[in-house]
């Protein structure tokens, strides 16, 4: 029963960092999204920074106790045909040099990792934008109602 604990606790924080993910991917950067009160589903920026940052450690615990769990499978990963103990098996070099790749790519700017990277940027130029055109029509209504 608390294997399928584990499970749910597991696959619920991973939906939820995904979604605040996102909308910290797309949410104004620093105090701007303060300043104009952003919000989605009724959650602010802060909220879903705090909603990403407690569920990354309770996906990291679930994470170490379902590895815990299941460590005979995956020592199972790790053994050849015949049954023998192989630290590098050639599905761990693949998703050790994809991971690797990934990691340096990102850290070195390298496209296509790199256009995502910057469209975070056009999102917070977008916001910077709107914040810029609300306060000029603020200041616009302030003259007028003088």
């Amino acid at each position: 029963m608390f294997r399928k604990i584990t499970s749910f606790i597991m696959l619920y924080s991973f939906f939820i960092m995904v979604l605040s993910g996102y909308m910290l991917f797309i949410s104004p950067f620093g105090r701007l999204s303060m300043m104009i009160k952003w919000q989605y589903l009724g959650l602010s920026k802060m909220d879903f920074q705090a909603l990403h940052l407690i569920f990354m450690l309770v996906f990291t615990i679930a994470g170490t106790v379902h590895i815990i769990y299941n460590i005979k499978p995956i020592k199972a990963y790790l053994k050849n045909k015949t049954r023998k103990m192989v630290v590098f098996t050639k599905e761990m070099v693949i998703a050790t040099l994809v991971t690797l790749g990934l990691f340096i790519a990102t850290i070195n700017h390298i496209e296509p990792l790199e256009s995502f990277v910057k469209m975070n940027k056009s999102f917070n130029d977008y916001w910077i934008k709107e914040f810029k055109e609300k306060r000029m029509r603020e200041m616009r209504e302030m003259r007028e109602n003088r």
